[in-house]
């Protein structure tokens, strides 16, 4: 079995079958309008994943939601704040108000700039951004900002972009929190199977597991997950077979997305026969 470990996001995307350069337009007019260059790693992601339907429940944004620089969100709160500061004193407690009555081209000694490329709403706004100074990196650190926060505090959330881009998909293909992948890969003819043990009647795998399809569970890179633990992934190059799951309060579930017309390579709950209970 040729499992691998460290495939990119991109190249993941490619897999699934996603691999025409829908974006590479979008890319080309964000860079002229916001004078900016991109991240490698970005551009040949968001090449492929602009528009893509995978990302519609996802923390990434790419296109329901439009990336866009820190400095012209914190321009459109100060012109509200203009427009109401009169009628509103209470406006003047804003957090971006010592920003009203400062020149833009003043801002750089007090906050960095951003291009904030997505966001977490769980507790609250958090939004996901690359420092615009590391945007000529080829796979810059992320940041991350927490509304209730200073306007100048960002903090260190990865520190390369090609992590937090596998993050986010394998959370995506993970599926715990949304079923937004396994409804979109059906469509393109893959079938989502789910390790199902009869013995303890329920989805739950372990490294015994993971073992017989060929995964070495030290090789696996483990990704915080949306809805707590984390989740993993892997790609079995023989069988054409990607593996994904998750690791929260000691036990692994472990699905396989497989095309339809494969032989399973997991088996589901439907899968056994179970007695039937007498009505």
């Amino acid at each position: 079995m040729d499992i691998q470990y460290d495939l990119s996001a991109a190249e993941l995307l490619k897999i699934l079958g996603y691999t025409q350069p829908s974006g590479r337009a979008w890319l080309e007019e964000l860079k002229r309008e916001k004078q900016i260059p991109l991240p490698s790693v970005y551009t040949e992601f968001m090449e492929l994943a602009w528009q893509c339907p995978l990302f519609s429940t996802s923390n990434l944004w790419t296109g329901k939601i439009l990336p866009r620089m820190y400095y012209d969100e914190i321009q459109e709160y100060i012109d509200d704040l203009k427009a109401h500061m009169d009628s509103a004193p209470a406006y003047l407690k804003n957090r971006y108000a010592p920003f009203v009555k400062l020149p833009r081209e003043a801002w750089t000694d007090k906050l960095d700039d951003y291009l904030i490329i997505g966001s977490d709403f769980g507790g609250g706004e958090a939004t996901f951004g690359i420092r615009r100074a590391d945007l000529e990196q080829d796979d810059p650190p992320m940041y991350w900002h927490h509304e209730r926060d200073p306007a100048a505090k960002w903090r260190e959330d990865k520190q390369t972009l090609s992590s937090f881009l596998l993050e986010a998909l394998w959370n995506v293909l993970e599926g715990s929190n949304y079923d937004t992948a396994e409804r979109e890969l059906e469509k393109s003819g893959w079938r989502i199977e789910e390790y199902f043990d009869p013995k303890k009647e329920d989805w739950v795998a372990s490294k015994a597991v993971l073992k017989k399809q060929g995964i070495v569970y030290s090789e696996l890179k483990r990704y915080k997950g949306d809805e707590g633990g984390k989740v993993f992934g892997c790609y079995d190059r023989d069988l054409n077979v990607i593996y994904t799951g998750s690791i929260a309060d000691g036990e692994i579930s472990l699905s396989a997305i497989n095309r339809a017309e494969a032989e399973k390579v997991l088996l589901d709950i439907d899968d056994y026969d179970f007695p039937q209970e007498d009505g």
